[in-house]
């Protein structure tokens, strides 16, 4: 986690995730400007947020739903572009719960 962008790390950090019950899934090392958020419960059940190339404050997100046996088998629910943090934390609740 502390090899990602500031603006990663500070999102992460204002979502309170352990109450929220949401943990990181970072199937993304590589790119220091994308996080996936899922369930604690269920870490295939995910949003995937991006900064690169975001003003401050602003994301991109796309929902992925598990859909086979394997970490690369996924269904995109949902995907934004240019949201603000109220807009992201909606979508986040909405898709984790």
């Amino acid at each position: 986690m502390m090899d990602k962008d500031g603006s990663v790390i500070e999102l992460v950090g204002r979502l309170d995730l352990q109450r929220r019950g949401w943990s990181i899934v970072d199937h993304w090392e590589a790119d220091t400007c994308a996080i996936g958020i899922a369930r604690a419960s269920e870490p295939r059940r995910l949003v995937y947020v991006s900064t690169f190339d975001k003003e401050y404050g602003m994301y991109d997100y796309e929902c992925e739903l598990a859909s086979g046996p394997a970490a690369a088998d996924y269904t995109i629910a949902g995907r934004g572009e240019g949201v603000t943090y109220d807009e992201l934390l909606e979508v986040l609740a909405r898709h984790l719960g």
